[in-house]
């Protein structure tokens, strides 16, 4: 019988110890992605740690399941609740609790409507400053000059027409979930 209990015990640790390597695991693949994305991998690992979570977590439990510091957490925390992927969850006695946004596709089209739309928009601003200063400032009436303002205009203006072609992409994805390369080829592949 007690053979049994020692299986039994050794079984149930070998299985809570994989467990938390899986996790670890998770966390750490998340936290590398959003390094990826330019995001504090600590901002992965916590959200990983609460999206894993079947009940919202203490910041003091965040902490021991990941290992950061109490401070890393806390703004993390201010972090990922400002960007609307984790929320407050109520108290667990005197201490909040938090849980993660489970709509991955939630989040990521809120990530490319106020990040990557943001970019696409100050890209489109500048093209149309360099396409404007050529066309108003850049004539010259030395023929080599002349030549190489208008080709630096055509490419400028189809770099425009590329961010304009990637904008609309993005803002429809963020909209409908759907993206259509097709227009986004057709402008990367032309020549000249």
């Amino acid at each position: 019988m007690q053979l049994h209990t020692q299986t039994t015990h050794a079984a149930a640790a070998d299985a809570a110890k994989a467990l938390r390597e899986a996790r670890s695991v998770v966390a750490e693949a998340v936290g590398d992605l959003m390094a990826f994305w330019n995001f504090k991998p600590s901002m992965g690992r916590v959200w990983a740690c609460l999206y894993l979570s079947p009940r919202p977590l203490t910041s003091a439990e965040i902490v021991e399941e990941t290992g950061l510091s109490v401070g890393s957490v806390s703004m993390t925390l201010t972090d990922l609740q400002s960007w609307g992927v984790v929320r407050s969850a109520g108290r667990s006695g005197s201490r909040r609790c938090f849980e993660a946004e489970t709509d991955v596709f939630k989040m990521v089209t809120r990530v490319f409507r106020e990040r990557e739309l943001t970019l696409v928009r100050t890209t489109i601003q500048k093209l149309e400053t360099a396409v404007r200063l050529i066309d108003e400032q850049g004539r010259s009436s030395v023929p080599s000059e002349m030549l190489e303002g208008r080709f630096v205009a055509t490419r400028a203006q189809r770099l425009l027409d590329l961010a304009h072609t990637g904008h609309k992409m993005i803002d429809r994805f963020t909209r409908v979930g759907r993206i259509d390369m097709a227009s986004i080829r057709n402008k990367l592949t032309r020549r000249g």
